[in-house]
């Protein structure tokens, strides 16, 4: 970079350690907001909830924040390690724990431009090549933090390329935002439609009646309002995840959204799984299979169908057990699913000819959303590398912010 002093970041700023939580601390002393790993976001600083701790207030002083801060995780996933969001002072006295660095930059370096120098290529493969990795995480510490490269321009140019970069991220920023809403329209829509065909059928000419259930209102007179057990066996996977095999010849379904692998399989046949509890799955992941795979203990398997088309069953499960049979409980949570309730469980039932009919249209019309999402996200993702691009020429003098301004 022209006239950039190349240093490292030690030189150029203080990396300030956070305090370490003990307990619920002394009631008699005073009480300050603390900032923890999960308020340190991406490029922002997450205030939804900011807890507090009693600590002396000359203790306190070496973990006070200070309005210009580089806050920077001590930890976490290895894309997003090394990454930091300003401090603009929201909350006064605000503290830091351990995990939490502050980093305060001197006169030589602008806190927006070391934002804009850690999403450069030398602070990521720096963080890349310098963390301790676990198992999907990664860590630093305050000696590797303060060993970063830095290439320092002076602060004038400094000010140049952060005006330069704001402008040019905010508009790429805008535009990858009004993608995002577009995958969430069409995920709505698809949402919308299936709820529509599942209980009213492709002919909405076709008399009605009341279905017997003020959640499911009216179906199609032709249509059987049927429970769960007599469509099917319920079951339940005996597996444990301790036992997956990455190079497993069969899927084993789990409590997440991940398919595992499996060296062995309890079940060969037609089946839809959903979590019994765990993970955030429960009620909001489900999978449709056939053939030989294995389940979790905690994983209800849904097989044996009669009188309903197992693809069909596995399009009204997943798109009313949440709001039908978890609103009607009063026993169940989002943490938990009973078999009685899934045995109770309501399904609107049309011919088997007309199951079939259903389930093309939407299999057609997921496969046509689908395209349109995966489209979309080739955007966002092209975008995104637009953006990284930019701040990589610009942070490393590959462009002239003067004359591209």
């Amino acid at each position: 970079m022209t006239n950039s002093l190349w240093t490292t970041l030690k030189h150029l700023a203080v990396v300030q350690t956070g305090v370490t939580l003990s307990g619920e601390g002394d009631p008699s002393l005073p009480e300050w907001p603390y900032l923890r790993v999960a308020n340190v976001q991406v490029g922002f600083v997450d205030l939804t909830e900011v807890k507090t701790l009693r600590l002396a207030e000359d203790a306190a002083a070496s973990f006070t924040l200070k309005r210009g801060d580089v806050l920077m995780t001590e930890g976490g996933d290895i894309d997003k390690l090394g990454r930091g969001a300003i401090w603009h002072g929201e909350i006064a006295n605000a503290l830091h724990q351990n995990h939490v660095f502050a980093v305060r930059p001197g006169a030589r370096l602008l806190p927006e431009f070391l934002v804009y120098w850690l999403d450069g290529p030398v602070a990521r493969n720096y963080f890349r090549l310098t963390a301790k990795k676990t198992t999907n995480l990664a860590a630093t510490n305050k000696w590797t933090l303060g060993n970063l490269p830095v290439a320092c321009p002076p602060i004038e140019d400094q000010r140049r390329i952060v005006a330069y970069l704001d402008q040019q991220t905010a508009e790429i920023d805008t535009l990858i935002e009004e993608q995002q809403r577009l995958i969430d329209l069409l995920r709505e829509r698809r949402e919308s439609a299936t709820r529509s065909v599942l209980l009213r059928g492709l002919d909405s000419g076709v008399p009605v009646r009341h279905s017997g259930s003020d959640l499911l209102g009216q179906i199609p007179s032709a249509w059987r309002l049927v429970p769960t057990r007599y469509l099917c066996t319920i079951t339940t996977g005996g597996e444990d995840s301790g036992n997956a095999s990455i190079d497993g010849k069969y899927p084993f379904y789990v409590r997440g959204r991940e398919i595992l692998r499996s060296d062995d399989y309890a079940f060969d046949g037609e089946a839809v799984m959903t979590p019994g509890d765990g993970q955030g799955g429960t009620g909001k992941v489900f999978h449709y299979f056939s053939g030989k795979f294995q389940a979790h203990q905690r994983v209800y398997v849904f097989t044996d169908f009669h009188g309903i088309d197992g693809r069909y069953f596995y399009y009204y499960l997943s798109t009313f057990l949440q709001p039908i049979a978890l609103a009607g409980s009063n026993t169940v949570t989002m943490e938990s699913l009973r078999r009685p309730l899934l045995a109770a469980f309501p399904v609107a039932v049309p011919p088997l000819e007309e199951q079939r009919k259903i389930v093309k249209y939407l299999d057609q019309q997921a496969s046509k959303t689908d395209t349109l999402i995966t489209e979309v996200r080739r955007f966002i993702e092209l975008a995104r590398e637009r953006r990284a691009a930019l701040i990589t020429a610009a942070v490393t003098g590959q462009i002239d912010v003067r004359e591209a301004a």
